[in-house]
């Protein structure tokens, strides 16, 4: 006869009406939590996704490659959670799936695509659309799985209390501590499922358990790679900013310098400084101009804008060093703010253009001004307002020296001739190579006997004798001059160029029946009376 009232009935009873108990009162509660559970395991599982695949976003988005934000959005698709997804950027943009996605009222998850190497900056945004019917019947399903479970094991309890208490609960329970005590985490160990506990919450725990130290596994795997990756592209990004044949600094706002590259160093030593922490604000102590610099860049960052101009440094040793400088500002996350210097040395370009403009303004032969130049000089004094006059000369018998003796000859006469003239005028005064044999005089003089007296100096020293060719018979080059005044006899360039001509030419013709009469002072009406045959 069984006693009901003995430890083992009472234990046996106690355990399957507790069970049921709990059971029926814990299946819904149970039912719930896991339901819930795998909802937010299937949103975890969506974020783990995207950090799977999002640095190949990111450096997609960086590089601007489609086949390779293609990748990581097809990548992300293929899972059974996901139903579409999408990722956006100013010149980015790739989809699959998202019209589907839009028609079942999906609300998408976004994430914010960062650069690889300044984390502070977004370069495009994620969007995933969760594949809501297949998580929810997922979760339904695991749940039921787990109500079942529950149900068979109340029975089992209640059934074989007292005899596999100790032995499939007990037991199990402290192996599996045990087990979980001595695991390492990220190691391929494992819990071995205890017998008769695949099904049973002890089974499950171990299985979640088992899931959970695998995916401990994958993040510890997946961060590794991830640093391996960071560390590689650091070491790449140190090699190209050590290596930048630009000079490139940070500096803080007060000016210190946090960070800079060797071609930073050499430029310094370039121009015969001392390297130090600290060159003033905005480096503005390496710069001839300090304060042109200054105001020039707080303006641009005023309006929040990048500013770049080219300005000398200030040099110790004599070298002219100009630079392009590019410099923008940076505010961290911590809102400590920083610039960005880059300094192009285009010295050389500098002095190319100074090449060319002297070769635009300047006679090859002569060294003296062209006509290009000439006529620039021309329009500067008539906008200043500076009177003075100009006087054209052309040479008499040069014609003939280049017909006997050759145009070498001839250059070294043009040549003879223009130093003469720059040696003969005064300090203010200018001398021009109109073109050919004609020259151009600017004398800053208002009267007629002060230019006489200039012109005869000139002159004088134009015609001394050359010989040609060892010969005994020396050839003389004579001048014939016509000089005009501005603004006297015109405001105008054309009209003064004109009557000076016209006045040169009354030389000319005059030099035939007066030899000394090399120089003729234009009328202001003598442009009406006819220009030269």
């Amino acid at each position: 006869m069984i006693n009901i009232y003995g430890l083992g009935v009472r234990l046996s009873l106690f355990l399957i009406a507790a069970a049921l108990m709990v059971v029926l009162t814990t299946a819904e509660f149970f039912y719930r939590v896991t339901y819930e559970n795998e909802i937010n395991e299937a949103n975890h599982d969506i974020e783990e996704l995207y950090r799977a695949v999002g640095s190949t976003a990111s450096i997609a988005a960086f590089l601007e490659d489609k086949e390779l934000a293609k990748e990581a959005i097809n990548g992300l698709v293929k899972s059974d959670k996901i139903l579409a997804a999408s990722i956006k950027s100013d010149s980015l943009y790739y989809q699959l799936n998202v019209n589907e996605a839009i028609n079942r009222d999906t609300e998408p998850r976004m994430f914010v695509v960062r650069n690889p190497f300044m984390p502070e900056e977004s370069l495009a945004e994620v969007n995933i659309y969760p594949n809501v019917d297949h998580i929810i019947q997922q979760a339904k399903n695991i749940s039921t799985d787990n109500s079942y479970a529950l149900y068979v094991e109340a029975l089992v309890v209640g059934i074989v209390a007292l005899v596999i208490a100790y032995y499939i609960i007990i037991s199990p329970m402290l192996r599996v501590g045990r087990s979980l005590h001595e695991i390492t985490p990220g190691t391929a160990q494992r819990i071995d499922i205890p017998d008769y506990h695949s099904r049973s919450e002890i089974g499950n725990l171990v299985n979640d358990t088992n899931q959970l130290l695998d995916k401990v596994e994958d993040q510890f795997s997946q961060e590794r790679q991830l640093r391996e990756e960071i560390e590689f592209l650091e070491k790449r990004f140190r090699m190209l900013f050590e290596n930048a044949k630009s000079a490139t600094v940070l500096i803080t706002e007060a000016g210190t310098i946090e960070l800079n590259n060797s071609a930073f160093t050499d430029l310094v030593e370039k121009i015969g400084l001392d390297a130090k922490p600290d060159y003033g604000e905005l480096l503005s102590e390496l710069f001839e101009n300090p304060t042109a610099i200054k105001a020039t860049l707080l303006e641009s960052f005023s309006r929040n804008e990048f500013a770049t101009g080219e300005f000398k440094l200030k040099s110790v040793n004599k070298n002219v060093i100009w630079v392009q400088l590019i410099a923008s500002p940076l505010i961290t996350e911590d809102g400590e703010r920083f610039y960005q210097l880059t300094l192009n040395d285009i010295s050389n370009r500098k002095h190319e253009l100074q090449m060319l403009a002297m070769q635009a303004d300047f006679d090859s032969l002569t060294g003296i001004y062209n006509r290009n130049g000439g006529e620039k000089l021309l329009a500067k004094l008539m906008n200043k307002g500076h009177h003075f006059a100009l006087a054209l000369i052309d040479l008499n018998g040069f014609k003939a020296v280049n017909d006997i003796y050759g145009h070498d000859a001839g250059d070294e006469v043009l040549k003879f001739v223009s130093e003469e003239l720059k040696d003969k005028i005064r300090k203010n005064d200018m001398a021009i190579r109109w073109g050919g044999d004609e020259f151009v005089l600017l004398l800053q003089a208002e009267d007629e006997e002060s230019v006489r007296t200039a012109i005869a100096k000139v002159n004088d020293g134009v015609k001394k004798p050359f010989y040609f060719n060892s010969e005994s018979t020396p050839t003389v080059i004579t001048m014939s001059v016509g000089v005009a005044f501005y603004p006297r006899m015109s405001r105008d360039i054309n009209t003064l160029i004109k009557l000076a001509d016209i006045a040169m030419y009354q030389a000319k013709q005059n030099k035939i029946v007066a030899p000394n009469d090399y120089l003729i002072f234009a009328k202001p009406d003598s442009h009406d009376k006819g220009d030269k045959a």
